[in-house]
């Protein structure tokens, strides 16, 4: 299920492709994490633990147990992300990591990766509430991702090279490219790379068009369809051109409707006439036809 906290969605986004992506890049690259809050801890003492809490509509975005150098676990490191800050989750958050506090029987520290900065400048570290004059404060490591946008460009967090394009209020096509070389440079793991192109991919389709994204992974792609979180990027892009042919048949179909309909009242089309139609969408030539339909003359239709 996707992240309650990623949503709203920004206008022109979808919350899902970013929680997906996220999930999968953290899964398979904690330590990158940790480095991220410089507090590395050796991957190999850190396992996944369950998200769900007992409480179903509850449920974190990451959870990790840390074990100490004796194998025995020392505690758990509990992680939500955000697109935007969103004040009304704080004390969702306080009552998640004090549940799984419960359920776990470890202490659970919280951090919080905000995304995109956006035009926003708040971006909370601490929970607080004040009743009567009695107080209570919740603190929490708050990692702001585009600040570390260097460390991810130097090859510092090139794990994390696929959310380079999250760090720029503007990204364009340089931010794709320089993913890329990142990506390839830092590690020669086919399957390694294989997933990174691929979150790479799916976080870039929410801020570029499809086919520019194509274009700039063009050499990659065949490579990043061998991971399991591309497979919906595919089925969307499907969806979409099936959807889409479906609309150029519906206009191909009105258009020649309106053209035969002219025809038939006024004989032949002027030439600026029909490249107004060539041009028009399926309602443009609705309205047409209707006019077409009642004029008594080709200039009422014109104009």
């Amino acid at each position: 299920m996707p992240s309650e906290d990623l949503l709203p969605v920004p206008e022109g986004g979808t919350a899902q492709p970013i929680d997906e992506s996220m999930k999968a890049l953290l899964r398979s690259h904690p330590g990158a994490l940790f480095r991220l809050a410089r507090h590395p801890i050796d991957p190999a003492r850190v396992r996944m633990e369950d998200t769900a809490i007992n409480i179903p509509e509850m449920r974190a975005d990451q959870v990790y147990i840390v074990s100490g150098s004796d194998g025995n676990d020392v505690g758990a490191i509990y992680i939500e992300y955000q697109l935007q800050p969103r004040l009304d989750r704080l004390a969702t958050w306080f009552t998640k990591a004090g549940t799984l506090h419960q359920q776990l029987g470890l202490p659970v520290a919280l951090v919080v990766v905000y995304l995109e900065q956006g035009d926003r400048v708040t971006f909370p570290d601490h929970y607080s509430v004040e009743v009567a004059g009695f107080s209570t404060r919740y603190e929490f490591t708050a990692l702001r991702l585009w600040e570390h946008a260097d460390r991810i460009r130097s090859g510092e967090l090139w794990e994390l090279a696929p959310l380079l394009v999250l760090c720029e209020n503007n990204p364009n096509e340089v931010t794709l490219r320089e993913e890329v070389a990142i990506i390839t440079r830092s590690t020669p793991d086919a399957s390694e790379q294989a997933e990174l192109f691929a979150i790479a991919l799916r976080v870039a389709g929410r801020k570029f068009a499809r086919g520019l994204v194509e274009a700039i992974f063009r050499e990659e792609l065949p490579m990043a369809q061998g991971a399991t979180i591309i497979d919906d990027w595919i089925a969307e892009g499907e969806a979409r051109g099936e959807a889409r042919g479906r609309m150029v048949g519906r206009e191909e179909e009105a258009r020649r409707l309106l053209r035969e309909a002219l025809r038939l009242r006024f004989g032949a089309v002027p030439e600026t006439l029909d490249a107004r139609i060539e041009a028009a969408d399926v309602d443009a030539c609705e309205a047409l036809f209707r006019k077409a339909v009642l004029a008594t003359t080709l200039d009422e239709v014109i104009h």
